[in-house]
């Protein structure tokens, strides 16, 4: 390479000229948004579901730069349920997931060496049931005995069936329970093929609605009205990616608040980004969806109190002794080991 001397400084720099063109590039980097691009680490994250209404605050915090402003560059994947979004994260494929924190409870009773660490919680009344028609005359638990259950073997409430019917009273051995895929389950149960399914309510009923089954038609059995008080989705985190990168934990967490508030105050914001980032969606469906998650799971005396991704370590423990003693886990978890609240920002940014 050859140097022009005109240009070479016939003396040494000052430290002030050293630091003023610090400075300088600096604000070249902030400015430049390729330059700062090449700074973020790209991240993967599994959401709860296919795209729609309850992840569409992933696809806002993406489009206003949030994930950006915390250092990373995600990857939002759909999922086949909590199950699915569990192990993509505790095998490492995934760096952080959208998911059931009961169901966590299950898999760190099974595998306490590899499960992720909850991090930000969301849905604090779960919205596990069991969904049927109103045709099918179920009311109550009991009256599914000598019915058919369609259950995605991944799905949070097939996985928790045991301490549902241990909290009711059901047989489960006079149910017929059959095996049905995720994406298939809605049309299952509106065609008839199966009495009842497990599901989320905002997941099942909208789907429903959309093959043309009315909303009055649908009816609930909530494991929460049936003595389970879990928590049910919220933010986890690999074991891997908090033991290499822990110092982006705590902003990635800041854009998943920071987002779902803003959802909370602007749905029809966050379903603009969702429509986006996938041109498949139904609008006017999934804003419908997100304002029925917001109003039945998220915007609640627990969550005004304590602001978005908070939860009560008592209320966790008491659900980890119901699903353990219901379901025969070999271990019992400590809450330690399925949550810490070090990532969350403070009170002030989480208020709704």
């Amino acid at each position: 390479m050859t140097i022009d001397k005109r240009s070479v400084p016939a003396k040494p720099m000052s430290r002030r000229h050293i630091l003023a063109g610090a400075g300088a590039l600096g604000m070249a980097a902030l400015a430049s948004p390729a330059l700062h691009a090449q700074t973020r680490l790209p991240i993967k994250i599994t959401l709860n579901a296919p795209r729609d209404g309850s992840n569409a605050a992933f696809f806002y915090a993406a489009a206003k730069g949030y994930f950006a402003a915390a250092g990373v560059e995600p990857t939002l994947d759909p999922s086949r349920g909590a199950g699915d979004s569990i192990q993509r994260v505790a095998s490492e494929t995934y760096d952080f997931g959208f998911s059931d924190f009961t169901v966590l409870v299950q898999f760190a009773a099974r595998n306490p060496d590899v499960c992720p660490y909850a991090i930000a919680a969301l849905y604090t009344r779960s919205p596990i049931s069991i969904i049927s028609l109103a045709k099918s005359g179920i009311t109550k638990p009991k009256d599914l005995e000598g019915k058919s259950l369609g259950a995605p073997p991944t799905d949070a409430g097939f996985l928790l069936l045991p301490a549902f019917a241990q909290s009711t009273g059901l047989d489960t051995k006079k149910i017929k329970i059959e095996a049905i895929d995720l994406t298939l389950r809605e049309a299952a149960l509106a065609q008839g093929r199966v009495d009842a399914v497990t599901g989320f309510d905002s997941t099942t009923l909208f789907n429903l609605t959309r093959v043309g089954i009315k909303r009055e038609d649908v009816k609930f059995l909530y494991f929460s009205d049936y003595g389970l008080d879990f928590y049910s989705n919220g933010l986890i985190v690999s074991r891997k990616f908090r033991r290499e990168h822990e110092g982006l934990v705590t902003g990635v967490v800041a854009a998943f608040v920071k987002a779902w508030r803003e959802t909370i105050a602007k749905p029809a914001d966050a379903i603009d980004a969702l429509v986006k980032a996938d041109g498949l969606v139904d609008k006017s469906l999934e804003i419908d969806r997100l304002g029925w998650l917001l109003s039945h799971q998220v915007v609640n005396d627990h969550s005004k109190k304590l602001g978005v991704g908070t939860l009560d370590p008592a209320r966790l423990a008491r659900a980890i002794d119901q699903v353990a003693g219901a379901m025969d886990l070999p271990r019992k978890p400590k809450v330690e080991e399925l949550w810490t609240d070090k990532y969350l920002p403070p009170m002030a940014e989480r208020m709704i």
